[in-house]
């Protein structure tokens, strides 16, 4: 089980951990805003990742939290997985060519025209070992939609797999009747275009749900119970057996370590995604995620560091501010900013209000004795992975003290002509 919890490190050891990032990146000519991805740390948290998945699991990698080739390669050598999850479709259609192994379920509905646009893309691509039949399994919330999945398999003489999107309790959509289910697993069987392969039931809510409404264990007790009724209706429908065969989807994240602890109830659920835990973005700073190590940084150039900066054409008034404490007495601007991020380094610092965000060069306060200087690194941890990853081209992996690698972020396909 998992049970060792991340120790914060203290000042001397965050000041030698990023001096070395620091050195790393200006030996390899990175004096520019770039994403750092601490391999040994990575390699870290996919071992307490492995502790729950190794209890009976498949893994499915959230590919739009790691939006790397290179990234979702190393990661479903280490895991031995092909299964990703995807959720927009000209990512969809990155993967396919460049990871044709994969076996990807759609981690949100997509419009019928999406679904209709990625086939016409894949009929025109060079012979590839990716069989849509096979592989793809798109995710459907309603009567509705998996009609139009029906006509458009109809209609392209495809035969097109559907997973339902069960809701156990976020509310975010999907199906949340059983008789619903009924009706429309019926409906699939009973089609000549539409193959069931499976369900999803994502529970990012529980995580979140405060003591006094029962907490985490209680939240995600009666979201397996409301999986399991889900999984029970489908069994109804097409036997036992044939539904141990179908993706059973759940997990994320901020929930994933529940599946393996002993509290657990009963789990019908037989695969679990995540990705974002990997990495640690400061939005999965969670008690379910303790034991995870923040793995990606965002390291940037010191452009200047300002003794006393003032508000333009108000120095009487920064010098009071800076009397009382309101403005800083020492600041930095650095190469860029306005990320979805957060200062981790030097310690303590945190944007300044005298000039508001700047996509440009932003000014950051630091402590009255930091020693930082001009061209020093000053990082960031990103507050979520899959938009901030995609700014700053390739990944700086860093690992013993060096940068190892450059990892590719994802290009998106072009679908329109």
């Amino acid at each position: 089980m998992v049970t060792n919890s991340y120790v914060t490190p203290s000042a001397e050891e965050s000041r030698q951990y990023f001096d070395s990032i620091s050195n790393a990146l200006a030996i390899a000519g990175r004096h520019y805003p770039t994403l750092v991805i601490d391999k040994e740390r990575l390699d870290y948290n996919l071992n307490q990742l492995m502790q729950v998945i190794d209890q009976g699991f498949a893994y499915r990698i959230v590919a739009k939290s790691l939006p790397s080739i290179p990234m979702l390669r190393y990661i479903m050598q280490r895991t031995g997985t092909n299964r990703l999850m995807s959720f927009h479709l000209p990512f969809v259609c990155h993967v396919v060519k460049h990871i044709p192994q994969a076996d990807i379920l759609l981690g949100k509905p997509m419009p019928v025209a999406a679904a209709r646009q990625f086939y016409q893309w894949f009929s025109q691509q060079p012979k590839s070992e990716f069989d849509p039949a096979v592989q793809l399994h798109w995710l459907v919330d309603s009567e509705a939609r998996l009609k139009q999945y029906a006509e458009l398999g109809a209609e392209l003489k495809l035969n097109i797999n559907v997973s339902l999107e069960l809701d156990i309790g976020l509310h975010r959509g999907g199906y949340n009747d059983k008789q619903a289910v009924r009706n429309n697993v019926e409906l699939i069987q009973a089609s000549q275009s539409l193959t069931l392969t499976g369900v999803m039931g994502y529970e990012a809510h529980v995580s979140k749900i405060p003591g006094f409404l029962g907490g985490a264990t209680v939240a995600f007790k009666q979201a397996m119970q409301r999986y399991e009724q889900f999984v029970d209706v489908i069994a109804q429908v097409i036997g036992t057996e044939a539904t141990q065969s179908l993706i059973l989807n759940a997990g994320g994240s901020s929930t994933y370590k529940l599946y393996g602890d002993a509290i657990s109830p009963v789990i019908r659920a037989n695969e679990i995604a995540t990705a974002s835990a990997l990495v640690k973005p400061t939005d999965f700073d969670v008690v379910t995620l303790d034991h995870h190590q923040p793995a990606a940084f965002i390291a940037t150039p010191v452009l200047k560091v300002v003794k006393n900066p003032d508000i333009p054409s108000a120095s009487l008034l920064s010098k009071l501010q800076r009397v009382v404490g309101a403005s800083p007495r020492n600041a930095c601007f650095v190469y860029g900013g306005n990320w979805l991020a957060t200062p981790c380094y030097p310690q303590a610092s945190k944007r300044a209000n005298i000039f508001g965000h700047s996509s440009n060069q932003e000014l950051y306060e630091l402590e009255d004795d930091s020693a930082i200087a001009m061209d020093d690194f000053f990082f960031f941890r990103p507050t979520q992975s899959e938009a901030v990853m995609l700014q700053f081209g390739e990944l700086a992996v860093y690992e013993n003290g060096k940068i190892v690698e450059n990892w590719s972020v994802f290009e998106a396909e072009k679908l329109t002509s």
